[in-house]
């Protein structure tokens, strides 16, 4: 009995000791597990991570003119980098930047190859080796906060925000869509956004509303401010300069409005007002093909725009992977030119309305692997004026047409995501004159053949092949 009890009491002792070990294992555990934690927060979240897209292109473009001669170059190669930024310290706040790199291969900016003369300090040959200008330009860099107002979810962000490559012209550059719809404005501004999400608060899939603001140009005195025809604003650095001809800031409201969205339809509308256009004064133009000075920009008033689109991706439900596969849109929008007194918009004191209506579809490539295969087509007005000069269309862009375009291109993947190819063919025919031009009286819309007859020799069709490979990762 009493070997008994001991051996018991030995056991006990035995099992307390076991206990504390285990106690002080799952202590060590835990600290292990909060310090894994501080790691993957550390490697995760913490720092700023980098992604890159560099696209080379050859595009081969052509132009008739209105008097039968041509314009091209059958060879235009370029090369295109993103070095894609993002930095979320927090679950609801995130920063996002890209840098961006494109030029023609063995050029300059103006195709001159010098900066000086007669010095060639920026010949392509050396331009990396020679102190420089800084050519690494700034395309997005903004933050997003993430936040709700009970049943109401928001996102607020301000910065250099993506205003290119929205829906629904994303399908033929391969990307995901932006902001805004890029039937109407594609073009790079600064500026900020808020949306609110009202789905939980209508049961309707995907609805909100979003407000965007943005400047395209400031008006500012530089730095170190001098000038001989205005000595009294010496050092008035980054005042307004009301002895410009351009008065006023380059600023655009726009108003989102989803109505609805469940993955596979998806409606959306957009409308927009740019203030303070600047364009130039037709009898500038014609004193600078005469060989005069330089024409000087004008503020001519405003522009309002309103467009709709509808996308859906996919045709019926699990009919078969052809379908399932599809992805069809269709998009109208108007525009309307709002004068100053005394100014002309497109040649006109009075408000002038153009339209435009923008189709197409992507279908699977069935005799590749993941291959897809566009059309599309759009057609503006005389008057139709649209904020696309962002667009990436070597020939100008073709959603600004005021006459018809025609778009087909192939999208092949090769590795994985990571790398792509694509061939696409692009023309535009032009009805009226002025498709790509400012806001001014210059942009007075006229046939190219009355343009012609009134010594003015313009574009009046078009036409690009680009092949591209891009490596994304």
């Amino acid at each position: 009995m009493r070997k008994f009890l001991l051996l018991s009491a030995v056991t006990a002792t035995a099992l307390m000791a076991a206990d504390a070990d285990i106690e002080q294992l799952k202590k060590e555990v835990e600290q292990l597990r909060n310090q894994l934690i501080q790691v993957r927060v550390a490697t995760a979240q913490d720092n700023l991570k980098f992604g890159v897209d560099l696209r080379s292109a050859v595009d081969s473009i052509s132009y008739k003119m209105a008097d039968g001669s041509k314009a091209e170059n059958s060879d235009l190669m370029t090369n295109r980098l993103w070095l894609n930024m993002k930095y979320q310290p927090k679950s609801n706040l995130a920063f996002f930047g890209q840098l961006s790199h494109y030029k023609a291969y063995g050029d300059s900016i103006n195709h001159s190859q010098t900066n000086t003369q007669p010095g060639f300090g920026d010949f392509d040959w050396v331009v990396n080796e020679n102190p420089g200008d800084t050519s690494l330009n700034v395309r997005q860099a903004y933050f997003l906060y993430n936040g709700d107002l009970g049943d109401v979810t928001y996102t607020a962000s301000f910065g250099r925000r993506p205003s290119t490559t929205g829906g629904p012209t994303h399908y033929r550059e391969d990307d995901s869509a932006q902001s805004p719809l890029s039937h109407m404005v594609n073009v790079e501004f600064d500026g900020a956004s808020f949306q609110f999400n009202l789905n939980k608060v209508t049961d309707v899939p995907g609805m909100y509303v979003k407000l965007c603001l943005g400047r395209g140009l400031s008006n500012a005195r530089q730095r170190f401010y001098m000038d001989q025809n205005d000595p009294s604003a010496l050092g008035t650095d980054y005042s307004k300069d009301d002895t410009n001809t351009h008065t006023g800031n380059i600023d655009m409201a726009g108003f989102i409005f989803q109505p609805y969205y469940n993955g596979q339809y998806r409606v959306v509308t957009q409308f927009i007002r740019g203030m303070n256009l600047i364009g130039f004064k037709q009898t500038d133009i014609q004193t600078y093909l005469g060989g005069g000075a330089q024409p000087a920009f004008y503020d001519f008033g405003a522009v309002n725009g309103a467009t709709i689109t509808y996308q859906q991706e996919g045709v019926g439900e699990f009919i078969n992977d052809f379908l399932d596969n599809t992805k069809l849109f269709a998009s109208f929008s108007m525009s309307q030119t709002d004068p100053d007194s005394g100014m002309a918009m497109l040649g006109s004191n009075d408000q002038k309305t153009g339209t435009s209506w923008y189709v197409g579809a992507q279908i699977p490539a069935m005799f590749t692997q993941k291959g897809k295969l566009g059309f599309e087509y759009n057609q503006g007005s005389k008057y139709w004026r649209s904020f696309t000069y962002g667009e990436d269309t070597m020939i100008g862009s073709k959603l600004a047409a005021r006459g018809s375009a025609y778009e087909i291109y192939y999208t092949q993947p090769l590795v994985d995501d990571i790398l792509s190819f694509q061939l696409r063919y692009t023309a535009i025919e032009y009805d009226y004159t002025g498709s790509n031009t400012f806001f001014g009286e210059d942009g007075t819309p006229m046939k190219p053949s009355d343009a012609l007859a009134a010594g003015m020799n313009t574009v009046e069709s078009s036409s690009d092949i680009r092949a591209y490979i891009r490596y994304r990762y």
